[in-house]
């Protein structure tokens, strides 16, 4: 295994087709046993693939062990941790408000229950919106979004799943708040700890600043970083707390509270110029709609920066100038993420659900969206 790097590894497990996704998300030998299905699964590779790689993964890190040595024989040093890289990635930290006054309530063994009903919940949260839980450390969950796994919106990952764990809470039994922060910013990523036991996190300042958000918020809070407010733009509903003086960090730091999350901003249109025969054909397939009752399905496809969301809004203006309302939704991760389908998308949009909503909120919307005629009680 020495002398075989991770992308002739792959093409002898006759996985090939990854190799270029691994390398973009700088996945290596050093991360490979730290990598669960669910990492997998971001990652976008099909069910067989990722068992025939888990059970390629188990057989690796078994060739790893090595025998112990004779009892006269001298130990050598033992090695440091592998070097880190610096990987830029938004951190959650999530905790329980009131865990005091809940744990003196209740004996060590329902606070034990209790603590593992509320990981459970968070930890699939973080699981759908393409995070990693990092650890948890007494109430509190640490999720890193952008590492192992990168993403080009990590920080709305983070701050989508903060409001999620709010809802998740809620419907848990007994009914928990939580108060939870956001920061991102550049981190070490490695295998931490000593020769004996090493697990993959991420450390520095980065990490710091989203612990002392959690601490500054109250109950049912979410706060965030300037570096997430400016990766949200007009996206976020919030309020400017100004800049707060925090402990562990040497300058005040600008804080905002969330209240809330749109759908990505609105597109500045200028003159739309050209594209007539995708016009033409959209056009086509609006008059099929309205001629036969029937709904019609485009799919848009291209290079990242050909003009793919200039003509998407150009199909919504059409629409909307023949009479059709329009639903959008953001699929954060094309269909693999549980839950991020376009159809769940297209549905939360229309009923206007927000993503992680609970049971009851979903109830409420469907009564709502029948009573109001939008869908038909059968369907």
């Amino acid at each position: 295994m020495a002398n075989l790097d991770i992308a002739d590894w792959l093409n002898e497990l006759g996985l090939a087709d990854y190799v270029e996704i691994f390398a973009e998300n700088r996945i290596d030998f050093d991360v490979l046993p730290e990598l669960a299905e669910a990492d997998l699964r971001e990652l976008g590779l099909a069910l067989g693939d990722r068992k025939r790689l888990m059970k390629a993964i188990d057989g690796f890190t078994n060739k790893e062990v090595v025998a112990a040595p004779p009892n006269d024989a001298t130990a050598p040093d033992a090695p440091g941790a592998p070097a880190g890289e610096r990987r830029q990635v938004a951190v959650l930290f999530a905790d329980i408000s009131g865990f005091t006054t809940l744990s003196s309530e209740r004996d060590a063994e329902e606070i034990h229950q209790l603590l593992n009903r509320f990981f459970a919940a968070v930890d699939d949260v973080v699981q759908k919106f393409g995070g990693s839980v990092d650890k948890h450390i007494g109430d509190a969950v640490m999720a890193v979004f952008g590492a192992p796994v990168a993403h080009t919106d990590d920080p709305e990952r983070a701050v989508r799943a903060a409001l999620a764990v709010h809802d998740a809470a809620a419907e848990l039994d007994p009914p928990m708040r939580v108060h939870a922060g956001v920061a991102a910013g550049q981190v070490v990523a490695s295998n931490t700890g000593s020769a004996a036991h090493l697990e993959y996190t991420v450390t520095g300042e980065t990490v710091n600043l989203a612990s002392r958000l959690t601490d500054l918020a109250t109950a049912g809070e979410t706060l965030i970083s300037g570096e997430v407010h400016d990766a949200l733009d007009e996206r976020l509903d919030g309020e400017d707390l100004g800049k707060k003086s925090l402990p562990g960090l040497p300058n005040p730091v600008g804080v905002w509270r969330v209240n809330g999350l749109g759908e990505a901003r609105a597109y500045a249109e200028g003159q739309f110029i050209g594209r007539a025969a995708e016009v033409a054909t959209f056009n086509g397939a609006l008059d099929a709609a309205v001629r036969n009752g029937r709904g019609q399905t485009l799919f848009i496809r291209g290079e990242a920066g050909i003009g793919k969301t200039r003509l998407l809004h150009e199909y919504q203006r059409l629409a909307e100038e023949s009479g059709f309302q329009s639903y959008g939704g953001q699929v954060l991760d094309f269909g693999v993420g549980e839950g991020q389908d376009a159809v769940r998308v297209l549905l939360r949009g229309l009923m206007g659900l927000a993503p992680g909503a609970g049971q009851n909120l979903r109830t409420t919307a469907a009564e709502r969206v029948v009573q109001t005629g939008l869908i038909a009680p059968e369907q």
